[in-house]
């Protein structure tokens, strides 16, 4: 009877995943609309906090779009804009980054905070973000006619990199208890228990940086889906804890069949907040950007 309970939990889980990638493939929009349909919500999407990529060529790329005219179908040749801006692409994308990274280094259950010298830097990273947005908002108060002064003129690599910082930090402290909450077997240790392992995401995002300097159209949509991926990971992760802890679920899984459920309805509730705060810009402000 357990088994069959369980199974039936289990498909209930795999459907409902299963429906909401389907209905987003099958919605008649093209599908750079939906990336930012997804941000729309919670990022302003201005083009001047934006990366454009498809306005300059690599050596070779032009010749490769001549001699294959598909390529230009799918890797944008005029300057296109990412999904959300460089800071929050920063963010989410260091998140999703961070979380398959865990993985790959064997720590995707850890369920330990960290130490202190690791959460002094997770609370260093998000100050640096913190530090950086306060400065940009003063310099476009200015700008507007406020007298107020400001340290330096925002720049989108410094955007994008502490926006990586940050969603690096967001990770370290939210996946562990994302772990402790979902699985049966979490593991106790920390996600990073060494400075040094961060290393190799410091190193992906400034790969990714020197990506968006280049501006190739090349790599468009592979580095536009890590935005959308990575707002549903963080909204994701945090409505596992809210969804295990309200229906007092803690440590139900014991293996990725037996989390799908608790996934699922933790996607469909980022959803369905992200929905309900594109209907709110919606209303207040059309499709255009914000500021």
């Amino acid at each position: 009877m357990v088994i069959e309970k369980s199974a039936g939990r289990l498909t209930w889980g795999a459907i409902v995943l299963a429906v909401a990638l389907v209905a987003f493939l099958l919605i008649p929009l093209p599908l750079l609309d939906k990336f930012y349909a997804i941000g729309f919500g919670i990022c302003p999407q201005r083009a001047g906090h934006s990366y454009f990529l498809g306005e300059t060529l690599l050596p070779g790329e032009a010749t490769l779009r001549a001699a294959l005219p598909f390529v230009n179908f799918i890797a944008p040749n005029v300057a296109t804009k990412l999904p959300v801006e460089a800071r929050m692409f920063g963010m989410f994308a260091g998140f999703l980054v961070t979380w398959l990274y865990a993985f790959a280094i064997r720590r995707g259950r850890a369920a330990l905070m960290p130490k202190p010298l690791i959460l002094l830097a997770y609370i260093s990273f998000i100050a640096i973000m913190g530090f950086d947005g306060v400065n940009a908002t003063i310099f476009d108060l200015h700008h507007a006619g406020l007298p107020i002064p400001y340290l330096y003129e925002p720049r989108l690599d410094l955007r994008f990199v502490t926006g990586w910082l940050c969603g690096i930090a967001m990770a370290g402290i939210i996946l562990p208890v994302v772990n402790y909450c979902l699985w049966r077997d979490a593991e106790p240790r920390a996600l990073f228990e060494r400075l040094r392992e961060m290393l190799p995401l410091l190193g992906i995002g400034i790969a990714l940086l020197i990506l968006f300097t280049l501006g190739s159209g090349l790599y468009f949509y592979p580095l536009a889906v890590l935005a959308p991926i990575g707002i549903l990971a963080t909204l994701g992760a945090l409505n596992v804890v809210l969804v295990l802890t309200i229906g007092r679920r803690e440590r139900v899984a014991g293996n990725w069949r037996e989390a799908l459920n608790p996934l699922a309805l933790a996607l469909l509730l980022s959803l369905l907040v992200l929905g309900l705060l594109s209907l709110l810009r919606y209303a207040a402000f059309g499709w255009g950007e914000i500021g």
